[in-house]
């Protein structure tokens, strides 16, 4: 975990948004150019996301999802991507805001959203 928040912030491609509910965080996503599964080049940001689950299937991933989307396309980068495992039920929400399946290996897909 320490390659998506060690020095967050002080690299290239980092940004972050958060969900708020009932005066508390209840989600994040971010995004960062690194070496990580989802890694596609070195202009690629790639992403992560966490949101309680009690606060699933309510819009706030699709909402933090497409509020970076917007950040990044506004920063200049043409595409991010991701890795997530097959059965992981957050495949459709990343169908759903663009990302598509450019590689897959036995367990996970390499998403890529092109802006």
């Amino acid at each position: 975990m320490q390659v998506y928040v060690e020095g967050f912030g002080s690299h290239k491609g980092d940004i972050a948004v958060g969900a708020e509910a009932g005066g508390r965080i209840v989600g994040a996503a971010w995004v960062r150019i690194m070496q990580d599964y989802g890694h596609i080049d070195d202009d690629t940001p790639s992403f992560a996301i966490s949101l309680y689950k009690e606060y699933r299937g309510m819009g706030l991933g699709t909402a933090m999802m497409r509020d970076l989307l917007g950040r990044l396309k506004s920063a200049g980068y043409k595409q991010a991507s991701l890795a997530v495992q097959k059965e992981n039920y957050a495949v459709r929400l990343y169908k759903k805001v663009g990302f598509e399946t450019v590689s897959e290996n036995g367990q996970e897909y390499i998403m890529l959203c092109k802006f």
